[in-house]
């Protein structure tokens, strides 16, 4: 659970606040997996593109023999939708959350799904390894580096007083 703590001082036109909030780690990771999981679908959207192209411009000309069709109900299409716009719009408006909340959580598994893959993969847990191994030499580097120092400081030290 993550936590947050709350205390709340004021003097003059100010407030001051600190604040103690316990909530589930997953409702934490939840909008990171969201944001994952969006731009999953974004670029498995972007790959469809070149084949999606190539359809639509097959289309085209059959399209273009359907606009005169088109063209003549238009008026009494416009006169229908207009019409309806009020029921149309109440009903969209009132389903709008409930598909906004439902989207929302499809990204946040599809996210956690991508990333438990990624966590899984051969190559991310050979970069782990490897980064392992790296912070270790690198301490130990420090550490010999914080030593010799050490060990030069005492020298010129010794050198100094010995003077």
């Amino acid at each position: 659970m993550a936590t947050i703590r709350t205390d709340a001082q004021a003097s003059d036109d100010a407030a001051d606040f600190e604040g103690t909030v316990k909530m589930p780690l997953s409702e934490v990771r939840k909008p990171l997996y969201a944001s994952v999981g969006a731009a999953d679908a974004a670029v498995e959207k972007i790959l469809t593109l070149p084949t999606t192209y190539v359809d639509e411009v097959k289309k085209l000309p059959g399209r273009v023999n359907d606009i005169s069709t088109q063209a003549q109900k238009l008026p009494i299409n416009v006169q229908t939708v207009v019409r309806a716009l009020p029921a149309t719009v109440g009903s969209q408006l009132s389903d709008l959350q409930g598909r906004a909340t439902s989207l929302y959580n499809s990204f946040a598994d599809r996210g956690e799904k991508r990333v438990s893959s990624i966590r899984r993969s051969p190559v991310t847990e050979e970069a782990v390894s490897r980064t392992r191994a790296a912070v270790s030499q690198t301490m130990a580097a420090r550490t010999s580096t914080r030593r010799a120092a050490e060990t030069v400081g005492t020298a010129v030290s010794d050198a100094a007083s010995s003077d």
